[in-house]
Formats: structure tokens, C-alpha cells, sequence
């Protein structure tokens, strides 16, 4: 396995138990894309504010698309698997990020890259201790370059991802700073900011973006679709400062040339995708704009379908967590397939229903409720995927259907022994497959088992709690933790610990089942529930048309229930809830 670079982080002065904090940022960038080359020159103005209670002498930046090329901490860990998707990519081919000019505070600055060869993180040491309450002014210029082999970002001709395409700051919380090299294994974690871009385009280019366009063309008036909506801007949803000139993109405008200037507040990153070719669509949900961006000649877009799936996505998840607070939401149709997400915007291959709700709902959990995605992957994606199934659930889908089969899958990994706790970092899993599978599959699982846990009612309650309280900030397993506590009432630490922070196993079997005949009429059942592993659960056993719920955690329970009719069958777990290693076990025919 590589070696992940361990960095000496300034976080001297540093409380143990200092109170929740968020770093202050403000970017103004301008920037300006060559069609011809593909590359993006860019200059940016971050104001930095040091909230927390530690002096810090370091800032940390990620440069996120020096992950897409040879030689990257990704593209040797790639190497680990026999993947050679970007150790192969030419020189013409690959992503980059490169500095220019650097100051902080007026004074020239040195950036040191901690990982190198890897460049993904950059260190800026400041001119002067940052002490509680000051704050740094950095400005830099850069070049970026999206890769021709599409990963969370993309070029195609003119056609163009920018998921990642700026030095972002890095997160400095009550743990220090959150920085890691970006791997395949992990996502991202964010500082909330507010946002003001000035993209500086060929007049033909068609814009999506976090943020509203509050100036400037983005061109969706063009490209729109025949029969679609006049395009809601939304220019006025924010009070932006005047603008602030860099200098790089200030004078007159180019001929065959435009500026868009974008805004956005309380937003951890600025997305965007660009191409001449996008087809508009547009509508609203509840007051808020929705743009579609789709390349032609994929008919599962157009008419509306999938401006209507991402009004749909978020009336469910409106109703599950409370009102969207953005003035707009973006889909585009980006080159690669599956999707990913954004603040305000999602870039999917495709229109289907469950990956808009599954992206879209990714705004919510991880946009505006922020997860750091690298250390607790399972706190968004696998929440997130449990979310798309009660999407399912509200659209009649039977339960079955939605779950068995990655019950099924779940139950072969663990009679294998090829499971490992979700809650690891995720460059700590064994292989990306397992990444995947720890990260989205077996955490929506459990979710699904907190719900029978805690209740239906108690579960709603959860949901929108943990939302509300926790709008624009970052959260932890502890939040999720402490919201499913208030509103069940339930201490539920026996429950975390062993299905987040331990790959403990649990198999509920039956152990024998007889039943006699009662002088009232009635059939008096005794059932032996053995359980063995280190996990428990509470479990229903249906003895007939009866149900029991079993709460004891003793490893052999002695049921006993009565029936109006002779049982012929006892079944452990009927609705296929627990995670268990042998199901095949829960089921035994009643003998007399």
C-alpha cells in the first residue's frame, strides 16, 4: 500500500474540547477558459478568518484535479489494483492544477506541496501567525485543465466538467486541518464560503454552475428547448457586494467572447459544466428554479422528464427533511456516467428518477448538512441510499423488492468474513469494492435497522431534527447519533458501536418449535431463539398470524405464544430487517 503523507499541522493553542466552530471564507475568482486548449487560467482573492481558538502559521489548499494524472497519490493507488486508467494518459491528456504568483497579506509566498510527488494538497505558510479572531487575505493565479478520461470531472471537445478546477481551502475543525491526498477510495469535505465567480467563456458556451447568474448570459434563452419555460434567473435571490475587480478578466469583453459572473452563500464548493451543445430545459419547484442542461440526442432528457424528476426529487426530500434553502437547483448531463454532487447543482450521466433523488439528495446531506466524506463516507452515500429506498417505499415499491438483494449480498459478505466497520476512513478499506460496498450498501442496511429500532414516527422526527439543527454546518456520526437519541428517546450507543464502529456479526436462528393444543381452543406455541456473534438486535418472531417482539439479549430466549389457529411455521425476522450472517436459519416448520 502507498504511504499516506502525514503533514505537521499548525494547530497550536489548539482546546481539546473547543466548542463546534467554522472557519469564515469568502472567494471572489475570475477566470478564463480556452476552448481550443482546454485550459482554464484563473485568479483568485480568499478572505481566510480564523474562528477557532488555535493560532495557525499554515494554510492548506487541495488541488484536486492533480489527482487525474500519472504518478498521482490516486493514480498509484490505482496501481495497486492493476487499474491504469490515468498512470497511461499523455501529456495532452491528463488534469492539472499549477500556481502561479502566490501572496498572502501582501507578501510573496513559497506553496509547498507535503505529499509530492503528489501535488493534491498545497501548504501556504503564512507571513505571520493567524491568531483567533484575525484574518489572511490570499491571492493567487493558477492554470487547471480537466483530463480526457472523465473522473468527477471531464473534457470532451468543448464540452467541459469543471467539478474540480480551483485551490479550495481545506477544513480546519475541531480535529485540526482535514487534509489527505484525493484517492479512489473517498470524496471530500468542504469550508462553507460564499461564492463570487466571473467565468469568462466563448459567446456560444452554455453554463450550469452552483450559484445564480447575477450578471452576464449563461445562454440558457438560446439553447432553450422548444416549449420550455422562460428560464428562471433568479438574479436577485442574494445582495452581493459590488463587484471586485482582479484584473484578470477586467476591460471589454473579447470579441466572440462573454462574462457570467455567478453568486452563492453558505455553499462548501462551486461547480460548473459548460458546452455549446447543451439543450435547456427549465421549471420550478415551490418557488425554486430548476435548470437542465442535456447534451442532444439523448431523448430520456427532453420534454420535461427530467426537469419533472428533479422537481419530484425535491418535493420527497422536502418532505423528509424540511425546505430546500437554495435559490436554485442545476442538472447537467456530464460526460461520464453516474453522477455526483454539488452545492446547488448535481452532474448526472443519465436522467433516471433514483439518480436525481440520490444526487439531489446528496445537497441536502453533505451540501448543506456537511459530512467529511474521505473519514465518514457512510454518513452521507449510505444515508443517502437508504433515503432513495424510502423513496422507493413512497412510490409502492414492495419491500422486498428495494432490499432483499442487498440483504442477500450483505449476508454472503459476512458468512465470509469480507466485511469491515463503516465507519473507517475510507482510504482504510481493503479495495474499492469494498469501499463501495462498507460506504453505500451495508450503511443504508442500517439505517433501515435503526428505523425498526426506534419507529416510524421516531425515525421522521430524526430526520428533520438532525436537518434543521444542522444546516450549514459540519457533522459527525455524533450528530446522527444524538438526533435518532432525542427522538426516540433511546440511548443508542450499543447500536452505533456495533454496526458503525465494529464488523461484528449477529446470526438469529430457530432453535426448535412446538406447539400443543390448549383446553381453551387455543394453540400454545414454544419456540428456542438462539443467537450467536457478537452483534445483537431486537427481533419480531411470527409464530403463525402472531407476532412477538424480542428485546432480550440473552444468547437462548424461550418464547411461548398462543394462536386461535394451529401455527405450521415460525419465522425469525419476517420483513428481512437484521443484517444476518445464515437467514436461511429463521425459519422452522412447528412439530406437535
Amino acid at each position: 500500500m502507498i504511504a499516506l503523507f502525514a503533514f505537521g499541522l499548525a494547530i497550536a493553542l489548539q482546546q481539546p474540547q473547543e466548542p463546534y466552530f467554522q472557519q469564515g471564507v469568502d472567494y471572489r475568482i475570475e477566470a478564463r477558459l480556452n476552448d481550443s486548449t482546454g485550459v482554464l487560467s484563473g485568479r483568485a482573492r480568499v478572505l481566510y478568518t480564523n474562528h477557532s481558538r488555535s493560532t495557525l502559521d499554515t494554510l492548506y489548499f487541495h488541488m484536486h484535479l492533480n489527482a487525474f494524472r500519472p504518478n498521482s497519490a490516486w493514480a498509484r493507488r490505482d496501481l495497486e489494483f492493476n487499474n491504469r486508467r490515468f498512470t497511461d494518459l499523455g501529456p495532452d491528456e491528463h488534469a492539472y492544477e499549477r500556481l502561479g504568483r502566490v501572496t498572502i497579506d501582501g507578501r510573496a509566498i513559497e506553496p509547498v506541496f507535503p505529499g509530492a510527488p503528489d501535488s493534491t494538497v498545497v501548504a501556504f505558510p503564512l507571513p505571520r501567525p493567524l491568531q483567533p479572531g484575525q484574518s489572511a487575505t490570499v491571492f493567487m493565479d493558477w492554470e487547471a485543465r480537466a483530463s480526457t478520461l472523465p473522473r468527477r470531472q471531464g473534457r470532451r471537445g468543448r464540452h467541459h466538467d469543471f467539478a474540480q478546477w480551483y485551490p479550495r481551502i481545506a477544513v480546519f475543525d475541531r480535529g485540526g486541518w482535514q487534509v489527505q491526498p484525493l484517492l479512489p477510495q473517498g470524496e471530500f469535505y468542504g469550508e462553507f464560503a460564499t461564492y463570487d465567480v466571473t467565468l469568462d467563456v466563448a459567446a456560444d458556451q452554455v453554463i450550469g454552475a452552483t450559484g445564480v447568474p447575477i450578471e452576464g448570459d449563461p445562454g440558457w434563452a438560446r439553447a432553450a428547448a422548444t416549449g420550455t419555460q422562460q428560464p428562471l434567473m433568479r438574479r436577485h435571490a442574494y445582495s452581493p457586494k459590488p463587484l471586485e475587480p482582479l484584473g484578470f478578466v477586467q476591460g471589454s469583453v473579447a470579441p466572440g467572447r462573454k462574462r457570467v459572473r455567478w453568486y452563492a452563500e453558505n455553499v462548501h464548493h462551486f461547480a460548473w459544466s459548460t458546452s455549446p451543445d447543451y439543450i435547456y430545459e427549465g421549471g420550478q419547484h415551490d418557488g425554486i428554479a430548476i435548470h437542465v442542461l442535456y447534451q442532444p440526442g439523448d431523448t430520456a432528457w427532453d420534454n420535461g422528464v427530467a426537469v419533472q424528476r428533479t422537481a419530484k426529487a425535491l418535493e420527497f426530500l422536502d418532505s423528509i427533511f424540511g425546505p430546500y434553502p437554495y435559490p436554485q437547483v442545476t442538472n447537467v448531463h456530464r460526460i461520464e456516467s453516474g453522477g455526483t454532487e454539488f452545492p446547488m447543482m448535481v452532474m448526472n450521466g443519465s436522467a433516471s428518477q433514483g439518480l436525481i433523488v440520490h444526487e439531489v439528495g446528496h445537497i441536502y446531506l453533505h451540501g448543506i448538512v456537511a459530512n467529511n466524506e474521505w473519514r465518514e463516507g457512510w454518513l452521507d452515500e449510505g444515508f443517502i441510499s437508504f433515503i432513495g429506498g424510502l423513496f422507493d417505499e413512497a412510490e409502492g415499491v414492495p419491500e422486498a423488492e428495494i432490499w432483499d438483494r442487498q440483504m442477500q449480498l450483505m449476508a454472503q459478505l459476512e458468512s465470509a468474513n469480507l466485511t469491515q466497520p463503516i465507519g473507517l476512513k475510507s482510504s482504510e478499506f481493503r479495495d474499492f469494492n469494498t469501499y463501495n460496498l462498507m460506504t453505500y450498501t451495508k450503511p443504508s442496511l442500517v439505517f433501515r435497522m435503526l428505523r425498526d429500532v426506534v419507529g416510524d414516527d421516531a425515525m421522521r422526527r430524526a430526520l428533520r431534527d438532525y436537518y434543521q439543527r444542522n444546516k450549514f454546518r459540519h457533522v459527525t456520526e455524533s450528530d446522527v447519533k444524538e438526533a435518532f437519541e432525542r427522538a426516540s428517546g433511546q440511548d443508542l450507543d450499543w447500536f452505533f458501536q456495533q454496526w458503525i464502529q465494529s464488523a461484528g456479526k449477529l446470526d438469529y436462528a430457530v432453535g426448535s418449535a412446538r406447539t400443543r393444543r390448549l383446553p381453551n381452543g387455543q394453540w400454545e406455541t414454544t419456540v428456542e431463539v438462539r443467537r450467536t456473534g457478537d452483534n445483537f438486535m431486537p427481533v419480531t418472531l411470527q409464530v403463525g398470524s402472531a407476532t412477538r417482539r424480542l428485546e432480550s439479549r440473552e444468547p437462548v430466549q424461550t418464547v411461548t405464544v398462543q394462536t386461535a389457529d394451529r401455527p405450521t411455521e415460525v419465522v425469525l425476522d419476517p420483513r428481512n430487517i437484521i443484517i444476518d450472517v445464515n437467514p436461511r436459519n429463521n425459519r422452522a416448520a412447528v412439530s406437535s
